[in-house]
């Protein structure tokens, strides 16, 4: 989102799993070896990278949108969030000529699994086809699911600006595995379901007790928020501080939850939903209105919590 949610959404509450929705693990359901973990993750970051490849050599259609599932989710500063690979390549086919996205990866993690993950890293945005060419910077942030050949999709996909390029050294969190709770599989449309609560939960804590309690609060040891800066904002401290730091006096950031999946094991999942942030400002009060992207664990206790958050405005501030 804007500054006022690297300051940007994070989530993750603390939802215990129901009994009725535990079931035994399937065969696709096993826990991944640390070998096979890391193998299945280099596979991850390669598809990224073939995405990014294929979105420069072929253009946003038919290079970006080759890889989308058919219901994928699509957010990009200054628009609505957009469901559907139909809805997306046509909205894409609709921008402006001569714009090329430039993008590479910069982390991946997987479900405990191996059924799905997500990545993390920079995006250049060029715009050449206007007297005077504009170079955009920012970040993304992507939910992917294995299909059954083996191959990976994006199912969201969240892009947000960013002030700077991107550090020669930048900061992320040491790679490490994302397991929520593996020796609990849950059903992951009941797993989607808790992660909507959780995620309207952490919105209800925002309004109380502002966005650096809330963020810290709901944050997983590991988490990253994309932020407006160079780097990322990472580990729960850092995400208490660069919250409080943007947070203006007065401020209200709420949101609401208006899509989510889990994986097959229901120990990550993602929200998508929209933020109202108010502030007073000269008398009058500044909205700004957008759409989120989060990624949540499951961990060992059945807590909810965010691993990684982005988002953007939707409208110009008014």
């Amino acid at each position: 989102m804007y500054q006022f949610r690297p300051l940007w959404f994070a989530i993750g509450t603390l939802i215990a799993a129901a009994p009725c929705c535990l079931r035994p693990a399937t065969a696709q359901q096993r826990v991944l070896s640390p070998a096979q973990y890391a193998a299945e993750r280099g596979r991850l970051l390669a598809a990224d990278s073939a995405h990014a490849r294929a979105t420069r050599a072929q253009g946003l259609v038919p290079g970006f949108v080759s890889v989308l599932t058919e219901n994928a989710v699509y957010l990009e500063p200054g628009s609505d969030h957009i469901h559907g690979k139909a809805r997306i390549e046509a909205f894409l086919s609709a921008q402006v000529p001569g714009r090329t996205l430039g993008f590479h990866p910069g982390i991946a993690e997987l479900s405990a699994d191996g059924s799905v993950g997500y990545t993390v890293g920079w995006t250049t945005l060029t715009d050449s086809g206007s007297s005077s060419p504009s170079v955009q910077y920012g970040k993304y942030l992507a939910f992917w699911r294995r299909q059954t050949d083996g191959t990976w999709r994006v199912e969201a996909w969240n892009r947000s600006r960013a002030t700077e390029p991107p550090a020669s050294s930048p900061l992320l969190p040491a790679q490490q595995r994302v397991v929520g709770n593996p020796a609990q599989p849950i059903d992951p449309a009941a797993a989607a379901r808790e992660a909507r609560s959780a995620d309207s939960a952490f919105a209800a804590l925002s309004v109380a007790q502002g966005t650096a309690t809330a963020f810290y609060q709901y944050a997983a040891p590991q988490a990253l928020t994309l932020g407006g800066g160079k780097e990322f904002v990472v580990g729960r401290e850092a995400i208490r501080e660069d919250q409080a730091a943007n947070s203006a006096p007065g401020q209200t950031l709420d949101w609401k939850p208006v899509a989510g999946e889990a994986g097959p094991r229901g120990d990550l999942a993602w929200t998508v939903g929209e933020f109202r942030y108010t502030a007073p400002q000269d008398g009058k009060t500044l909205t700004v209105t957008g759409k989120y992207l989060t990624i949540w664990i499951r961990t060992a206790d059945g807590a909810w919590r965010y691993v990684a958050d982005g988002g953007s405005g939707s409208v110009p501030p008014k």
